[in-house]
């Protein structure tokens, strides 16, 4: 893609989370308390997994509303909080304040695929749910990799290809010629572009073999890698008692399962090599 086209799905993955109707949709599906209960679950366990001290600083790279960001203030951390879009960072500002966090996260405009920090800024950082979105995701990759510290901690989070979700979807949509969306397979995984009044959205489900290993690549060990939601088919489904089955579901796979490869979502925790 033309560094335009990239820029322009940066902005789309940023607006998706501040403002219109895409993101009154993502606030509908994914700012409930069902899900905020599975983040709250998830996120213990992640700075477990971290085993980080108190008051560490901690990078949210593709912030969005910050929500993310405010769970780690809210379990000790301080928080470098960024994302591309402007009006994403100002919804931001709103979250962390309602929370009275303001003291515990910084927030500030970056670009991912060049971020402004110096190499080996950073002993901890998180990109969830973002990577998905960008076209040129190896030089994102490459961009975490640079400001991590060697022996620090890269958390990713992405939707994976080869999920029981996806694997479904693909094959109802393909019999019942149902796929809207500009369909590409590449080796980090399939892309689908979606034409909105916003612009072209992008959203890969990812290749996690191939995530793996482009991580390896860059000098990271997979430190652990678990399952997050089994499934967010929920976001699909009209009827209430479905959609709490659907999230039952993901809370119990994620608490008593924790396989990640029939899963959707995949949580990495990688260790930065000290020779890299």
């Amino acid at each position: 893609m033309k560094r335009s086209e990239i820029i322009q799905a940066e902005k789309m993955s940023a607006d998706a989370h501040s403002g219109g109707a895409i993101h009154q949709k993502w606030v509908a599906n994914y700012r409930t308390p069902e899900m905020q209960a599975f983040y709250d679950m998830a996120f213990d366990k992640i700075v477990k997994l971290l085993d980080a001290p108190r008051d560490s600083m901690i990078l949210d790279a593709g912030c969005g509303s910050c929500a993310k960001s405010v769970l780690l203030a809210s379990k000790g951390f301080r928080v470098t909080a960024v994302d591309y879009s402007a009006d994403a960072l100002k919804l931001a500002k709103e979250t962390i304040y309602a929370q009275g966090l303001a003291d515990r996260v910084t927030l500030k405009q970056e670009d991912l695929l060049g971020l402004s920090f110096p190499d080996r800024s950073f002993q901890y950082a998180l990109c969830w749910g973002v990577l998905m979105h960008i076209p040129d995701v190896q030089r994102a990759l490459s961009e975490l990799a640079r400001i991590v510290k060697p022996g620090g901690i890269l958390v990713l989070s992405e939707g994976n290809v080869n999920s029981m979700q996806a694997k479904l979807m693909r094959t109802l949509k393909k019999l019942l010629r149902r796929e809207r969306a500009e369909v590409r397979h590449i080796p980090a995984g399939i892309e689908y572009l979606e034409k909105t009044d916003q612009g072209t959205l992008l959203t890969r489900q990812t290749n996690m073999s191939w995530l793996i290993t482009e991580c390896d690549r860059l000098g990271f060990d997979v430190k652990a890698r678990i399952a997050g939601q089994f499934t967010e088919l929920y976001v699909a489904v009209p009827w209430r008692p479905f959609k709490t089955l659907l999230h039952g579901l993901n809370s119990l796979w994620f608490q008593h399962v924790g396989w990640a490869g029939p899963a959707f979502g995949n949580i990495l925790i990688l260790e930065k090599r000290l020779s890299a």
